[in-house]
């Protein structure tokens, strides 16, 4: 790889980093939010998903307008619009108002979701694409981690509204180096052909130590990927696989936002104190960061459906085991980083799946409506914890609950590995003429 394809894939895992530092934030203020509003568990769990319902919306919404756009002027305008969110939050005097400022954030965070990872994939070489969409996963992990340390020096000095505030501020900076630095798809400026597209194409070439070209390559046929979406997506045995490919990733989301929203509250909960409530999450975090690189690693080897089987099982394991361990804290902290390990590690598997399971030219659809689909478990988890909290569920009762989704991860993961036999004769093969070709 170029330095400058290094370079690309880098600011997008550093952009992905302050995406997780801004959704994620609400798991470790929420506690201080609590005691000076006085919300109830319901409310708290209807705060931390209003980020991932934002986040759903922008990938629904503001992510096709990458298409029209770019992904470059998108990523751009999303990141200044998180940080005015952010800026918003801390300004918020009211409940509906700061639930207001986490779904623009998160509608932000959902567009740039959409797009970084395609951006990602496009600027790394072949050899090393698996290995570089597991670490991008890992820029959640890592924001996660900065919010928990954030909270832990400004919560008590100078309130939660100062941790929105640095949020806002670390984003500044990244624009600008991102309008410097960030390139344009190639395969956008291909296909739609934006004035002074070839212009662009060539230094973008250049940069990467390529050879220019003297004119576009033909653009692909529209009529052409939509037939191959619908029989990738829809029909026969194919439909079988997608619909498996969905309940995998919704076990997935379900599992993990839970764990990541709730386990700073839950342990505070349990009987730690609030520092100690933080550590649990930013240890969590790390663990999600170590997992997905570890994947990455060992994906070549064991194949993707196998160990992210091997992830789930293991992670409603974990779950089980850290409801356990909360009346002691030591244990505790070192099964917060396995749950974070193997939690982190489902999603990151399913992102490596999807590609392997349809044709080239349907793997961004396929991707994207997986990713939409999967934001209902986002969005469903910390909702259904604040009402079993509200309800009365003890904290180790909820992590046990949340295994359940892992068992139909697994099985859902494992049956992928029977289906997916037939799609490696219609989808590996025109993908391995693509590479040929290129």
């Amino acid at each position: 790889m170029s330095r400058a394809q290094v370079r690309a894939v880098a600011l997008c895992l550093v952009i992905n980093l302050i995406d997780g530092f801004d959704l994620l934030v609400t798991s470790y203020v929420g506690p201080s939010i609590t005691r000076q509003w006085g919300l109830s568990p319901s409310a708290v769990g209807v705060l931390l998903s209003g980020g991932l319902a934002g986040m759903a919306i922008g990938g629904l919404f503001l992510a096709p307008l990458a298409d029209r756009v770019g992904r470059r002027r998108l990523t751009l305008a999303c990141l200044a619009l998180a940080s005015l969110g952010m800026l918003a939050a801390a300004a918020a005097q009211d409940f509906g108002q700061l639930l207001a400022c986490r779904v623009v954030t998160g509608a932000a965070v959902g567009a740039m979701a959409a797009s970084l990872p395609v951006l990602t994939s496009e600027y790394a070489n072949h050899r090393r694409r698996g290995l570089v969409v597991a670490l991008i996963t890992t820029g959640y992990g890592l924001g996660s981690v900065i919010a928990g340390i954030a909270s832990s020096v400004l919560l008590g000095s100078f309130g939660w509204r100062s941790v929105f505030v640095f949020g806002a501020v670390l984003t500044a900076p990244l624009f600008a180096v991102a309008l410097r630095f960030l390139p344009e798809s190639m395969d956008f400026l291909v296909a739609r052909r934006p004035r002074g597209a070839l212009d662009k194409l060539n230094r973008i070439l250049v940069s990467m130590g390529r050879t220019p070209v003297e004119e576009l390559p033909a653009a692909p046929s529209a009529a052409t990927t939509r037939k191959v979406v619908l029989d990738s997506l829809f029909r026969g045995s194919n439909a079988v696989r997608t619909v498996l490919v969905w309940v995998a990733f919704v076990s997935a989301q379900l599992m993990f936002y839970f764990a990541s929203s709730w386990t700073p509250s839950l342990l505070l909960k349990a009987g730690m104190s609030s520092r100690q409530g933080i550590s649990g999450g930013v240890l969590l975090s790390l663990g999600g960061v170590t997992g997905a690189v570890l994947l990455g690693l060992l994906v070549s080897r064991i194949g993707p459906r196998r160990l992210t089987a091997a992830y789930f099982g293991i992670g409603a394991l974990a779950l089980i085991l850290f409801s356990f361990s909360l009346g002691t804290l030591a244990i505790a902290l070192v099964v917060a980083v396995l749950v974070g390990l193997f939690l982190n590690g489902t999603v990151t598997g399913i992102n490596v799946i999807i590609p392997s399971l349809y044709p080239a030219e349907a793997r961004a659809t396929a991707l994207g409506m997986a990713v939409a689909v999967s934001r209902l478990g986002a969005v469903l988890a910390p909702l259904l914890a604040g009402f079993l909290l509200q309800a009365g569920w003890a904290p180790a009762s909820m992590f046990r609950f949340f295994a359940i989704p892992g068992v139909i991860g697994a099985v859902a993961t494992l049956l992928l590995a029977r289906f997916g036999r037939s799609a490696r004769t219609t989808a590996d093969r025109p993908a391995e003429s693509a590479v040929a070709d290129a």
